[in-house]
């Protein structure tokens, strides 16, 4: 500390003059010496002379370290800065308490190294404005084209169900493309009856979709369902979308024991509201396992409710499709309407040559069953062979009821096919009973079937051919009845 001070206070001159100065008294001190010695007539023999050189060369030598470390030390120290600097880039501030050239320089370095932090403290500051800049930019165009996605999607469900006015279909539609789009395991659709507060599947798609394909709609699992119970229940409650990215544990999931999924298969879920027209809540959608991340966010809230808007409206047509084209006590087409088809069908077989059948299918002694019992239990019958025709028929085939008979129309269908489909409806309704009034009733059904081309040149005659092969086969039927009532 005494030697940095002693070197400080050496350079409180310029160098220049620090060395003209040193140099001076090194050469003025012998000078002096011998003209003392001379003046006051001092004997100096060799061993004296030997001495006061000895010591001129040690005061020179002090002389020179001092000012060489006057010189280095600080030359030193700016180095180490402008070292530091160039290898890591590092600017550190120091201070110089001398008064020559160097301190000078110390002093211009440093202000050196303030531009440098000044100016690179405003390149930072732009460069971190233009990575916020960007980063929001990236993050407009990936919301924008996230959302351009979700539209395009739900355009091309709308487009999807303008198709068909299939139930079923169309929710098979709105949930692929849920799985597809949100990236999800599976998704399904429950409905709630409001005066029952029975909750029921009626569609599930993706990975799981297997558990339910093998059931028919009516058969499909329900639940009682009270207000505010469980996640679905609190969502139909309120009418608001709820996450649980806890899947099955979180505390206001409640286990079902009705639905075949397993509850530790659920780890996140995403449950929106169908509303009605009205604004009452018909049921939910149930957005399963999200992927990739592996949680909902509410950025899914807007897309899963613009589905629910389109199965609501896909529920209301549904309704207003039965009331207006459907037969209220089977569900089947009405007549008018699958005549339409029919003529429709028969044109399309006969311009491509392709096979069509048409079975028509009638209730035996249908109206004596109704005067035994009564018009309520004959509604009964008809619903459960309409639910048996349903179960029966392909997705492209048509079903329809008048009175006790049941108009089938079979794209497609060669005669053996349409044997076979006669024979599997047969069955099922024939081994069913139906009670009523502590009494138990089966009915037979007969039926005729017309094929193209094996029955006639003009598909549109199936109809009557159906017609007229069903009446023969009633009065063979008949004639064999009394033939039997006649011999006993």
């Amino acid at each position: 500390m005494a030697e940095r001070e002693n070197i400080e206070l050496f350079r409180n001159s310029g160098i220049t003059k620090r060395i003209v100065i040193t140099s001076l008294l090194v050469v003025m001190l012998p000078v002096l010496i011998l003209g003392s010695i001379k003046v006051f007539s001092i004997e100096a023999n060799s061993k004296v002379v030997i001495f006061l050189g000895n010591v001129f060369l040690l005061v020179g030598l002090l002389s020179a370290f001092f000012i060489s470390r006057s010189i280095v030390k600080p030359i030193e120290k700016i180095r180490k800065k402008i070292s530091l600097f160039i290898s890591k880039r590092q600017v550190q501030s120091f201070t110089d308490s001398g008064e020559d050239e160097l301190s000078e320089l110390s002093f211009d370095l440093q202000k050196v190294f303030e531009i440098w932090n000044t100016e690179i403290g405003k390149i930072v500051r732009k460069q971190k404005e233009r990575t916020e800049e960007t980063v929001k930019v990236v993050s407009a165009q990936n919301q924008y084209e996230t959302q351009l996605i979700l539209t395009r999607s739900c355009l091309l469900i709308a487009q999807k169900l303008n198709t068909s006015f299939d139930f079923q279909t169309n929710l098979k539609t709105i949930l692929d493309e849920a799985v597809k789009t949100l990236n999800i395991q599976w998704a399904s659709v429950l409905l709630v009856n409001r005066d029952t507060l029975e909750m029921s599947v009626v569609c599930v798609r993706g990975i799981e979709q297997s558990l339910l394909d093998d059931l028919a709609e009516d058969h499909y699992p329900s639940v009682k369902l009270k207000p505010n119970e469980g996640l679905s229940g609190m969502v139909i409650k309120e009418g608001v979308p709820l996450i649980a990215n806890k899947g099955f544990r979180d505390p206001r999931y409640k286990t079902f024991s009705e639905f075949r999924a397993k509850d530790e298969k659920i780890a996140s879920i995403l449950c929106a509201p169908i509303k009605g027209a009205d604004g009452s809540t018909l049921g939910v959608i149930n957005f399963i396992n999200r992927i990739n991340p592996p949680f909902f966010r509410n950025e899914d809230i807007p897309y899963a409710l613009d589905l629910c808007t389109l199965a609501s409206l896909v529920i209301e047509r549904n309704k207003l499709y039965d009331s207006l084209f459907t037969d209220e006590v089977t569900g089947l087409l009405g007549y008018r309407v699958w005549r339409s088809f029919f003529i429709e069908e028969a044109a399309r077989a006969a311009r491509y040559s392709q096979t069509l059948s048409v079975a028509i299918v009638e209730i035996d002694k249908f109206n004596s069953l109704i005067e035994k019992t009564s018009p309520d239990f004959g509604i009964q019958i008809s619903q459960e062979i309409g639910k048996a025709v349903k179960r029966c028929l392909r997705d492209i085939d048509l079903g329809s009821r008048v009175k006790e008979r049941y108009y089938l129309l079979l794209p497609n269908t060669d005669s053996s096919g349409s044997v076979f489909l006669i024979g599997r409806l047969k069955e099922l309704v024939e081994n069913s009973s139906f009670s009523f009034k502590d009494n138990t009733y089966k009915v037979k059904l007969s039926a005729g079937i017309a094929s193209f081309p094996e029955s006639g040149a003009d598909p549109k005659n199936l109809s009557e051919f159906a017609l007229s092969t069903l009446s023969k086969i009633r009065k063979s039927a008949q004639a064999r009845a009394a033939v039997y009532e006649k011999n006993t």
